[in-house]
């Protein structure tokens, strides 16, 4: 069976090459390879384009800078695979990886497989490696363990999914507007047409930190997008038996706070996006939030954002 393997590139010349050579060396050889240059104004393209002449299932698409998402949904309309993956440029993969994933589904009869992940920095690695271990789960499980803290993450890099699932579905795809948490909005649909998900703890997947990572900063205007996807995820699941909504919606307050703390630290002056954060905060009843803390915190930040962050200040 095909693989297709998508990977949005923007800017990624320092980490493109490894990424490329742990996608070029696996084991797992029925892959094709679709890169979308989403105007690069480093070298990207060029070292894109030199793997492209050298590795015949490896195809370059180029266009204009219009974010993460379009380049995802090129890929997607450009994809012939049975099954569809997704690498982050700046990330690389152990050379099972695929083969791994793709012999999850067929042993299991499974929609989607995923693997565990290890992070990393320029220090070392960041989170303990798991132990291998195999999970079934239906749909819903998936659902409540895509949010647990020490869950599979909706992350799309860790995934396999099965192109029949992804493209019997008109209404599955990237929201382009959506900049932050579109990954997991984009696994919360996949999930949620699914009848079956298995999941393998051990680490295949090599996530790499760095300065450039838009995770890494507190405050961006792109993040407060993630208020978009929640509202997203929480309407299509919320008739959904046995997910844990409120957990859902205990995560957007979080979100919420977090952004409107740290847009008050950095002193932004963007008027639409702190309107947006305030109105966010009376999106959901206090009595659906699960965590006291973030129903405190929210209690203190509708009264008074500003003095909310003076003691947010002190507890950090």
């Amino acid at each position: 069976m095909l693989i297709s393997i998508i990977i949005p590139v923007y800017n990624a010349e320092k980490f493109i090459e490894k990424c490329l050579d742990s996608i070029k060396n696996q084991t797992y050889k029925n892959i094709e390879v679709i890169i979308i240059n989403d105007g690069s104004t480093d070298n990207s393209e060029n070292i894109c384009r030199e793997y492209c002449k050298n590795n015949k299932n490896f195809r370059l698409i180029s266009k204009k800078n219009g974010g993460v998402s379009s380049a995802r949904n090129i890929g997607l309309s450009e994809a012939k695979g049975d099954y569809i993956g997704f690498v982050d440029p700046d990330d690389w993969i152990e050379k099972d990886m695929f083969e791994n994933l793709y012999k999850l589904i067929k042993d299991y009869n499974a929609d989607i497989s995923i693997c565990g992940y290890i992070k990393e920095s320029k220090n070392g690695i960041l989170n303990k490696q798991n132990k291998k271990q195999i999970i079934e789960l239906t749909e819903t499980e998936a659902l409540n363990e895509i949010i647990r803290e020490d869950g599979f993450k909706g992350f799309l890099w860790n995934k396999l999914f099965s192109r029949e699932l992804i493209k019997s579905y008109k209404d599955i795809f990237f929201y382009e507007n959506i900049h932050f948490s579109e990954d997991l909005l984009f696994c919360c649909e996949c999930i949620l047409k699914s009848k079956k998900v298995i999941y393998d703890t051990t680490p295949y997947y090599h996530y790499i930190i760095h300065d450039n990572n838009i995770c890494n900063s507190n405050y961006n205007s792109k993040k407060v997008t993630s208020l978009d996807a929640f509202e997203k995820i929480i309407y299509i699941l919320s008739n959904k038996k046995g997910v844990d909504i409120n957990k859902y919606k205990s995560l957007y307050m979080n979100i919420s706070i977090s952004l409107l703390m740290n847009y008050i630290k950095e002193n932004r002056q963007e008027i639409d996006n702190y309107k947006k954060l305030k109105k966010s905060l009376y999106k959901y009843n206090l009595s659906e939030i699960t965590s006291n803390y973030i129903k405190i915190s929210c209690i203190l930040c509708r009264i008074n954002p500003k003095f909310c962050y003076l003691l947010w200040k002190v507890i950090k």
